[in-house]
């Protein structure tokens, strides 16, 4: 596993996605937070996880389309499954690298922190729980765009279904309060991606929610594993 996740690591950064995807982020990011924080003078940072956690589901896709897709298309993929790494290090190892990405560019809501701490305004809580609530967010967008890249050899298809996905998970909150069935309310709000970050922007570390989206991780990393497995046996 640790191979695969130096491997996939150093690709991101041997190539110019990983770059680009935390030139966007980091660029972005910054806007947020000189907008929505230092010229208005709110030390409050919910508005901003909020929305750099939207910003994740958006480019998370850039670096999860690439992950089995292009070895798929390219047929590497075969030494790949012949190598000793079992199919569960492999998609790990390709897990934490895209984790790792994200993680650095997240990292940067710290010095954010920091910088309203300085100021006076500085709530360490709502830090902490929407930090968590970020990287439980990721984990769970990650984990769906591996598993789509897993059975396609397609990377822009690859790219196009994880947004679809992730999309629709993260509007189906939005669309259920149109609902008039309340049972199906009650399950477009437990599905939904949205809702459940809103408890960790509030500085809230919600047992259902920090269960929800380890759910989803294991999940999808679980269906892609068995996808790894069926490849190597075909």
């Amino acid at each position: 596993m640790k191979a695969i996740y130096r491997k996939e690591l150093g690709g991101y950064f041997h190539t110019m996605s990983g770059y680009v995807y935390l030139s966007i982020f980091l660029m972005i990011s910054g806007y947020y937070f000189v907008t929505g924080n230092l010229l208005s003078g709110n030390g409050d940072m919910k508005n901003y996880f909020s929305s750099m956690v939207q910003v994740g589901m958006f480019l998370l896709p850039m670096l999860t389309m690439r992950s089995f897709a292009e070895e798929q298309k390219t047929g590497t993929n075969q030494l790949l499954m012949s190598s000793p790494v079992s199919g569960p290090g492999i998609v790990t190892g390709k897990f934490l690298a895209v984790l790792t990405v994200f993680a650095i560019g997240q990292s940067v809501s710290l010095i954010y922190g920091a910088i309203l701490a300085a100021y006076g305004q500085f709530d360490p809580y709502l830090l902490s729980g929407s930090l968590a609530g970020t990287i439980l967010a990721a984990s769970a967008f990650i984990s769906i765009g591996l598993f789509i890249s897993s059975v396609t050899d397609s990377q822009a298809v690859a790219g196009v279904i994880s947004y679809s996905i992730l999309m629709g998970l993260w509007l189906i909150g939005y669309i259920g309060t149109f609902l008039s069935s309340s049972s199906l309310k009650a399950l477009a709000s437990y599905l939904s991606l949205s809702s459940k970050f809103m408890e960790f922007s509030m500085g809230l570390l919600s047992l259902t929610s920090v269960t929800y989206y380890i759910s989803i991780a294991f999940l999808f990393l679980f269906f892609t594993i068995l996808m790894q497995e069926r490849r190597r046996i075909c």
